[in-house]
């Protein structure tokens, strides 16, 4: 199951990314719908004052993830295999998720100027939206104090909404696109192997692969260490924030056949937690990745376009 959270703002464009994601296959859990039905059930009136006194006093009574666990039991009830949370509020939410759905959850923040989130604020018909801009101030101070700027931070890919409805469709399409991917699938297989040597630690030869492939089931077989894995995510990652992903195209595609690609990293440098394509005296780490379509799958990975 691939979980996908929206976190930012409000007025940054969660909902209408949400809607993105449900467009593009995607099961929506609103996290506001279940402070609202909870209100519904209760007989108390949908209003913004009452919907923050209703989210305060579960998150007092019950703790500041109270909420997302609320939507946990929801997602899990789901056949659908792609689920998108939207509404995410603060960084003990996030958590929750990460802590319920491990490495299947992935956090995306959405953001905007507030005089551009206010008119958008203005011009949707919600209850429980403020009307004036001190209100609206008031909301995001509010919203602050639940985490909002801690869980903004931990977010793994981030989207500026500062244009038009389509340029955000682009741009959460084409990020989607790239995490369904790269999500772990039975059809992907990645095998691993270097080989160790008298001078070396098994423990930290064991760390360079896992700190590129987290998820590698390791053992040792004579003078090697071999593994494999199911996701390209960690190593897709580390090219965006080394800003190498041209390079990287380059190499993948030099070991590309019908059905898979071949490449090798640096150990030492894999040890320190980054990708690097260059010789290692003590012999590189040697990656083959099986796939249904290998050509797409290294777009995917090396898109410059995606931030």
């Amino acid at each position: 199951m691939l979980v996908i959270g929206f976190v930012g703002f409000p007025g940054s464009g969660k909902s209408e990314a949400t809607a993105i994601a449900q467009a593009e296959g995607f099961f929506p859990i609103v996290m506001g719908d279940a402070v609202r039905s909870y209100m519904r059930q209760r007989d108390i009136e949908l209003s913004e004052k009452n919907v923050g006194i209703i989210a305060n006093k579960l998150r007092a009574e019950h703790g500041m993830d109270a909420i997302a666990k609320m939507c946990i039991p929801a997602v899990r009830s789901l056949t659908s295999q792609k689920v998108v949370i939207d509404g995410l509020r603060g960084i003990a939410e996030v958590n929750a998720y990460r802590r319920e759905f491990k490495r299947d959850f992935k956090l995306i923040a959405i953001s905007a100027s507030p005089e551009v989130r206010f008119e958008r604020v203005k011009g949707r018909s919600r209850p429980d939206d403020p009307r004036s801009f001190k209100r609206f101030e008031e909301k995001d101070e509010r919203e602050l104090a639940w985490g909002l700027e801690e869980a903004l931070s931990a977010a793994e890919y981030s989207i500026q909404n500062e244009g038009t409805l389509q340029e955000l469709k682009f741009a959460v399409s084409c990020l989607l696109e790239r995490l369904v991917e790269l999500a772990p699938r039975n059809n992907i297989n990645i095998s691993i192997r270097t080989p160790i040597h008298e001078t070396e630690a098994q423990e930290k030869v064991e760390r360079a692969i896992r700190n590129i492939f987290p998820d590698a089931a390791l053992e040792r077989a004579n003078n090697y260490i071999k593994g494999i894995s199911s996701t390209l995510e960690t190593f897709a990652t580390l090219l965006r924030k080394q800003q190498i992903r041209a390079t990287a195209k380059a190499e993948l595609m030099r070991g590309l056949t019908l059905d898979s690609f071949e490449f090798t990293l640096n150990k030492q440098v894999a040890l320190a937690g980054k990708v690097n394509f260059s010789q290692d005296p003590l012999g590189p780490i040697f990656v083959r990745v099986v796939a249904p379509l290998p050509e797409e799958l290294i777009d995917a990975i090396t898109n410059e376009s995606l931030k």
